[in-house]
């Protein structure tokens, strides 16, 4: 599959040839014109060589011959070294792109074919023999070459970017899922396609982070995000075939996962969350702003496959951010929880009007809590509690039905004893009672009573008056977040005060 003509590169190519070969056609023909008008016009006799001294005609193309031999020579020598090289670093997948693109195609074909004329046209030239539609073809194939000549080396060089090989990795991909919406093609080999075309973005991604090539970093993971926006734009079109996936789609998953993705039609989906959890792997403490934009594109992803009704695809994305988790905690990352915690938070907040998944990502929130718990990070898991009543409050603002339950997996996380993590889930719990306070929902508000039983008015007193007493939003130090996550508006202050003092 070619790029397309809208392809931005290829018109840039475009343009340069236009650009070049008006300027020197304008330029050599007003030469001409000057002096034809200053020599009194002669006619086609005194400006011809043919049939006085065709060995003129052969000393005008051999230097034209050398040049077009060392063009070519360069060309070469620039392909044969820049190609492999640019390969080496992002993805062995540049050389077949490079050797099936149309423009490569039609230029070295151009350059090599050029040199051969103007051999062939010295060779044919003899004493009493003078090809003259041979002579202007090769003179004017000659200027056609060098006209395209420029445009094309930037063209090569911009097509070596980083961000032009993701560009056109992610066009590929989507005009193949273009044809399965279409019935065009084989279902199997466009699978195929595809997931070469996934694996060549993740292992692009996967070598910038090692040379801390940030930016082209994001360009791989947003990729990804449009890829599956495109996919979802034709998902209802693709036949029941078109879901089906064998061993060679997902290799080493038991034939049980290879079942559900076939039922749950998410293999596109899982692929790329797969690629964008490998890509996150790779990213943990050497890439911390990596980490935060592949959290973030699976929560968009998530969100946006929830708009289309797409379940299945936003229960995959579930997973894979308990996998995110799993790994951050694993490695002891305290800033990457901060980020995953953060956009599970808003992800529970973007589908606070799905009954299931909120009371799902609620009781994720519970158990990843407990594992940083176990593993000694105490800071993650007060953070997990402060993000869980955020999530509580939009239930309950969206109406969920199931909010209740949101609120069980707060109230129980917040049961524990242990004295390190009792002051940041008091606050926390106090947060949310300042909600059900202004917004009268009193059967809440005494479940919230209830579990504050055990804990004395003066301690509830002074954490209701830390929290009243925080006034800078901004958190003194820089995070993604930015605002500090005890922080309350003035109205909630209010209300928090109220409530304690309730309590007295």
């Amino acid at each position: 599959m070619k790029p397309t003509a809208s392809d931005p590169l290829r018109r840039q190519f475009l343009r340069g040839v236009l650009f070049f070969g008006i300027g020197f056609t304008t330029l050599f023909a007003a030469e001409f014109i000057l002096e034809f008008v200053r020599l009194g016009q002669p006619g086609i006799r005194e400006v011809s060589w043919a049939g006085v001294n065709n060995t003129k005609l052969v000393d005008v193309l051999s230097p034209i011959a050398r040049a077009y031999n060392n063009v070519l020579a360069m060309l070469l020598a620039t392909i044969g070294l820049a190609i492999p090289l640019t390969a080496n670093m992002h993805t062995p997948k540049l050389i077949d792109m490079f050797l099936k693109d149309r423009v490569n195609q039609f230029v070295l074909t151009l350059m090599a074919f050029g040199a051969a004329n103007v051999l062939w046209v010295i060779y044919i030239i003899g004493p009493e023999f003078a090809p003259m539609w041979a002579f202007r073809f090769a003179i004017f194939g000659a200027l056609a070459g060098w006209i395209v000549l420029i445009p094309y080396y930037f063209y090569v060089v911009r097509f070596l970017d980083p961000s032009t090989i993701i560009g056109r990795l992610r066009n590929e991909a989507m005009q193949f899922v273009q044809m399965a919406a279409r019935g065009k093609g084989d279902y199997e080999k466009l699978q195929e396609e595809i997931q070469e075309r996934l694996f060549q973005i993740g292992t692009i991604v996967i070598k910038s982070i090692d040379r801390a090539d940030r930016s082209v970093v994001r360009e791989g993971i947003w990729s990804y995000k449009r890829l599956l926006d495109h996919y979802g734009q034709h998902k209802d079109d693709m036949e029941p075939d078109w879901f089906r996936v064998d061993r060679k789609d997902f290799v080493g998953k038991s034939h049980h996962a290879l079942e559900m993705i076939t039922e749950k039609q998410t293999w596109m989906e899982t692929q790329v969350l797969e690629q964008l959890l490998i890509c996150y792997q790779h990213a943990l403490s050497r890439a911390p702003d990596a980490v935060s934009a592949i959290s973030n594109v699976t929560r968009v992803v998530a969100t946006l496959a929830s708009e289309r009704g797409d379940h299945h695809a936003v229960s995959a994305a579930i997973r894979v951010f308990n996998t995110f988790l799993r790994e951050t905690l694993n490695h002891g990352d305290v800033r990457a929880a901060y980020d995953i915690f953060y956009q599970y938070r808003q992800l529970a907040s973007d589908l606070a009007t799905d009954h299931d998944v909120v009371c799902r990502i609620a009781t994720f929130f519970v158990t990843y809590a407990g594992i940083a718990e176990s593993d000694g990070n105490r800071y993650v898991s007060k953070l997990a509690a402060f993000d869980l009543c955020h999530v509580v409050e939009k239930a309950y603002r969206a109406d969920n039905p199931r909010a209740g339950e949101v609120l069980d997996s707060l109230l129980d996380l917040c049961s524990t004893t242990d004295e390190s993590l009792v002051e940041g889930r008091l606050r926390a719990l106090l947060i949310v009672a300042g909600y059900f306070h202004g917004a009268k929902k009193v059967a809440e508000l005494n479940r919230v009573r209830t579990a504050l039983e055990v804990v004395s008015f003066e301690r509830l007193r002074d954490e209701a008056e830390y929290l009243c007493s925080i006034e800078r939003r901004v958190f003194w130090e820089v995070t993604d977040r930015a605002v500090n996550i005890e922080w309350t508006p003035e109205e909630r202050r209010e209300q928090i005060q109220s409530f304690v003092d309730g309590l007295a």
